[in-house]
């Protein structure tokens, strides 16, 4: 009987289906499951990706513009987040390019932790980690950074162990290239176009390690022809090349007052000028009530003796001098206002004088001073001040004497028109003095000299010169102490000399400098060239063992991304760094188009940390030992190609 019941039930097959359902329905939603997740996250995997391709380029473009990997990293972040990535999961780093051409790239990983709840369900995983990833590549922009234009001429041309370092940038010359044994170029790139290839019989030309060479025979054009920032500064010329001196305040009248110990003379002469004074023990205060004006004579000191003027007076007073103020006593102290003086400011003795903040209208001196007549400050005292901010008209030139202290205004609003006196300068200084031009940025504040800005026998000095959007000097520019420049274009009209009568850097404000600015831009029209020693006929010169020069140019304006402008009138007037001028570090274009450019004596120019250095010259020679260096692509171009590799 058993037996029947089982063979029955065996045979029959009304419920497999059921038990087999039972059995196979789990794993066809775990299939189910697994499918519908998986494509989900590959569909996750795809947008990732999109936006790390996104944020690469990105973050490359970023790094291209500004050489920083904060910024970098803030592009990337800002363009996973605009995409919804959370700033956790997306990250970018600066490394070798997986091509293995020897260039960076900038890896972005994005990182998506995707749920999986149906497979959870059935027992699997609760989440998968999506990965994405780019690579931006940086490629080595091949421009000339180091340039020579003239066909006709040398080219670029080493000697005597030199050598150029150019790593992400070619070397261009429109005629030959020379590297002869115990010199080096070092580059990406040479570009020649000479009948005969790059001559180096040592093998001196070679490629910057984990990177390759290209010697390509191709005409090179110049580079900033055209540019509107180039051709803006050299236009101002002939403008700076019309200015000329001011006029004398044309003061007349007034009584002479001389400060000695005789108080009788004195106070009469002060009340004929309208106002009066005291004197106790060596000291004179003069008093002059309200605005004025009020007219003087010659102002004169004695030995030993103070004055204290008008100190206390209005800053809208007006004070008239039909002569000079010679202060050869111990200290003048003039108090805020207008002051029209006729003969000029003569100081001597190791006196001490100061001026209020106002508007000094100041004529020039028959006086001989520095050897000539014609100036309007004559400074052989010990200190002479101005505060605040001022404005100064000079018919004459400036002299600051060897040893002394000068100090024009204070603030950022003062303005300087300053003529020459009879022998061409508007500002001379002596060996260790110390001048102070402040600042002149506000929109009609100006910075002007009618004459040569002429330092030449001042080893040893110190002269800091305002910020303003222009300084026009119609004449020389020539130094040989520190010298400290404000922001702003500096438009000479002649030659630039740094040491070319000897001098070199010294230690102003507690720092070793020769020429120090940033945000500047020199421009030399050639219209006066050096007149002898090794810089003779050239109109920019770094010689003489004239150390620690750096020069920024402007990121923005006009002349963004120029430092050094040479003529552009086809005046063949060159450049220098000659004679031990070690240590300039130049950041910006050095452009000489048609002027040669020379390093000579163990010279060395390159550019600083992060800047980009492109020297153009109609050629270009080292010799003696000098370096030259520049460790960016082109100044001139702020563009370099970014193209993603994987």
């Amino acid at each position: 009987m058993w037996k029947s019941f089982f063979k029955a039930l065996i045979g029959d097959r009304r419920g497999s289906v059921t038990v087999i359902s039972a059995f196979t329905l789990p794993v066809v939603i775990g299939m189910v499951a697994l499918v519908s997740e998986y494509g989900f996250s590959l569909l996750t995997k795809v947008e990732n990706q999109r936006v790390a391709d996104a944020a690469a380029y990105a973050g490359a473009l970023a790094y291209n513009a500004t050489s920083s990997t904060t910024t970098m990293n803030a592009v990337i972040a800002n363009v996973g987040a605009l995409d919804g990535v959370a700033s956790g999961n997306i990250s970018g780093v600066l490394v070798a390019s997986p091509t293995g051409d020897g260039s960076q790239a900038v890896h972005v990983t994005i990182n998506s932790v995707q749920p999986l709840p149906l497979v959870s369900a059935i027992g699997g995983l609760g989440s998968v980690t999506v990965v994405s990833s780019a690579y931006a590549e940086l490629k080595a922009n091949t421009q000339g950074c180091i340039v020579a234009l003239n066909q006709a001429g040398t080219g670029v041309t080493l000697s005597g162990g030199t050598s150029i370092t150019a790593s992400a940038c070619a070397i261009a010359s429109d005629a030959a290239v020379s590297a002869p044994c115990g010199t080096t170029i070092t580059t990406i790139g040479v570009d020649y176009y000479s009948a005969s290839a790059p001559s180096e019989p040592c093998t001196g030309i070679v490629a910057p390690s984990g990177k390759s060479l290209k010697i390509s025979k191709t005409l090179t054009a110049d580079p900033m022809a055209g540019n509107t920032g180039v051709t803006a500064a050299t236009a101002r010329i002939s403008t700076v090349a019309a200015i000329t001196s001011p006029a004398n305040p044309g003061v007349s009248g007034g009584t002479a007052v001389s400060f000695a110990y005789s108080q009788a003379a004195t106070q009469a002469a002060l009340a004929a000028d309208g106002c009066s004074g005291s004197f106790s023990g060596n000291t004179w205060t003069v008093t002059c009530s309200g605005s004025g004006p009020f007219h003087f004579g010659a102002i004169t000191t004695g030995g030993g003796i103070t004055v204290n003027f008008n100190t206390g007076g209005s800053a809208s007073a007006v004070y008239d001098f039909s002569s000079s103020i010679n202060n050869t006593g111990t200290a003048m102290t003039f108090g805020p206002g207008t002051y029209n003086i006729d003969g000029g400011i003569i100081t001597g003795g190791g006196t001490t004088t100061a001026f209020g903040a106002g508007t000094f209208n100041i004529g020039s001196s028959s006086a001989s001073c520095n050897g000539s007549t014609g100036y309007s400050i004559c400074h052989s005292g010990s200190t002479l001040t101005f505060g605040g901010p001022s404005t100064f008209t000079m018919q004459g030139g400036i002299y600051n004497s060897g040893g002394e202290k000068i100090v024009f205004g204070s603030g950022s609003t003062n303005s300087f028109v300053i003529g020459a006196a009879a022998d061409g300068n508007s500002f001379a200084a002596g060996g260790g003095s110390n001048t102070t031009f402040a600042d002149a940025t506000g929109v009609s504040n100006v910075f002007q000299m009618a004459g040569n800005l002429n330092v030449s026998s001042g080893g040893g000095s110190c002269l800091s010169l305002s910020a303003a959007a222009q300084h026009d000097i119609n004449g020389n520019f020539v130094t040989a102490g520190g010298t400290l420049l404000g922001s702003g274009v500096y438009t000479v009209n002649g030659y630039i000399g740094l040491g070319t009568n000897g001098g070199g850097d010294v230690t102003c404000n507690g720092v070793s400098v020769g020429m120090s600015g940033t945000g500047v831009t020199l421009v030399t029209s050639a219209a006066h060239t050096i007149p002898s020693g090794t810089c003779q006929g050239l109109s920019f010169c770094v010689a003489a063992g004239y150390s620690n020069v750096t020069l920024t140019a402007p990121t923005s304006g006009t002349t963004a991304n120029l430092v050094v402008i040479g003529p552009t009138n086809g005046s063949t007037a060159g450049a220098s760094f000659a004679e031990g001028a070690s240590n300039t570090s130049l950041s910006g274009v050095f452009y000489f188009p048609t002027g040669p450019v020379t390093l000579s004596g163990g010279s060395s120019v390159g550019n600083g940390t992060n800047q980009c250095l492109e020297f153009i010259g109609s050629q270009v020679a080292l010799t003696g030992g000098t370096t030259l260096a520049s460790s960016c692509a082109s100044a001139s171009s702020s563009s370099s190609s970014v193209v993603l590799v994987q």
